[in-house]
C-alpha cells in the first residue's frame, strides 16, 4: 500500500459565501480503504466529487499518479422509466463488457442483494433502498482503480450490508482503492483502514473499531403440522434456514430475532431453543 495514486493539497471548496471545505490535505494509496464521516452537510459528498473530478476545488490542488478509472455510487440515484435490468445492461455495455458476461454478473449480484424479483421493475417504481442497491450493483459490474461510495446501503438490512462488506473486501484484496462517505459505523469499522471526520471544514482523524460486530441468533422451532408454511418475510430475513430431523433451524441477525420469533409463534410454530453466537460463517 505504498503506491500513492491521489494527493490533495490545501483543497478548499466554497458555494458562494458558504465555505464547506478548507485546507484539506490527504494522500491516498493504492489498495487503501478510507472512510469519511461527519454530520449531514459537512462536505463529505463534495469531497468525494472533488477527488474524482466531478467537482472542482475553489482553491488547492488534486494530483493523480496517472489515468485512474473511478466507479462512483452516489447517495441519491435518479428514478427512470426503464427497468433496473435494462439500466444495468446499458451501463455494462458502455463499460465495454460482453453481453453474456453482463448477464452472468447481473444474475450473481441481483441474487446477492435480493433483487431478482425487482430486475424487471421500472426504476421510477423502486424504493430508495432498492435504488441504492441498483447503484451499488452498477459500481460492482467492473473493477475500478478507485471505488467511491456515498452512503452505500444506508439503513439497509444487516444481511445486505454483510454481503456488501464481503464484496468490497474482495476488491480491496485486488488493490482497489475504496473511499466511502458513511454514517453506518458497521460499514466504517469493517471496511476502513483509516477514517477521517469532517469538522468545521477540516479533516480530522477518526478512531475506528475493528472488533467484529456480527451478532447472530440460532432459533430452533418444532416442525410444523402438515400444511403450515413459513411466512415469506422470514425467509427473506433469514441468513440461513434449514430443516433437521427434529426441528427447523433459522439463523438471523440479533436485531431481527424478536420479530421473527413473534411472527413464527403467530403462524403456529413452537420455539424450542435459542442460541446466541458472535459470528456466523456457515
Amino acid at each position: 500500500m505504498d503506491e500513492k495514486i491521489i494527493s490533495l493539497s490545501n483543497v478548499a471548496k466554497s458555494f458562494g459565501r458558504n465555505q464547506v471545505l478548507d485546507d484539506i490535505n490527504l494522500t491516498i494509496h493504492k489498495g487503501q480503504s478510507i472512510a469519511l464521516v461527519g454530520n449531514n452537510g459537512s462536505g463529505k459528498s463534495t469531497l468525494l466529487k472533488i477527488i474524482c473530478g466531478l467537482a472542482n476545488a475553489t482553491s488547492g490542488k488534486v494530483t493523480y499518479s496517472g489515468k485512474l478509472k473511478f466507479n462512483y455510487v452516489p447517495e441519491h440515484f435518479p428514478k427512470m422509466g426503464i427497468t433496473a435490468k435494462q439500466y444495468l445492461m446499458h451501463m455494462g455495455l458502455i463499460e465495454g463488457i460482453a453481453a453474456d458476461r453482463i448477464n452472468e454478473k447481473l444474475q450473481e449480484l441481483l441474487q446477492t442483494f435480493f433483487m431478482e424479483h425487482m430486475a424487471d421493475t421500472q426504476m421510477k417504481n423502486l424504493s430508495k433502498g432498492s435504488l441504492q442497491k441498483v447503484a451499488v450493483i452498477q459500481a460492482l459490474l467492473s473493477r475500478p482503480d478507485v471505488l467511491l461510495l456515498d452512503e452505500p446501503l444506508s439503513g439497509q438490512d444487516l444481511q445486505s450490508q454483510r454481503r456488501f462488506i464481503h464484496l468490497v473486501k474482495e476488491l480491496i484484496l485486488q488493490e482497489v482503492t475504496v473511499i466511502m462517505s458513511c454514517h453506518e459505523m458497521l460499514l466504517v469499522n469493517q471496511l476502513s483502514d483509516v477514517a477521517y471526520e469532517i469538522k468545521s471544514q477540516k479533516l480530522e482523524p477518526f478512531a475506528i473499531d475493528k472488533t467484529p460486530k456480527w451478532d447472530w441468533d440460532i432459533l430452533y422451532f418444532e416442525k410444523p403440522v402438515e400444511g403450515t408454511s413459513i411466512h415469506p418475510g422470514i425467509t427473506g430475513r433469514a441468513h440461513k434456514l434449514d430443516y433437521t430431523e427434529d426441528d427447523i433451524r433459522i439463523v438471523v441477525s440479533r436485531e431481527d430475532s424478536n420479530k421473527i420469533i413473534l411472527q413464527m409463534i403467530q403462524d403456529g410454530f413452537n420455539l424450542r431453543a435459542m442460541k446466541g453466537i458472535d459470528e456466523w460463517e456457515n
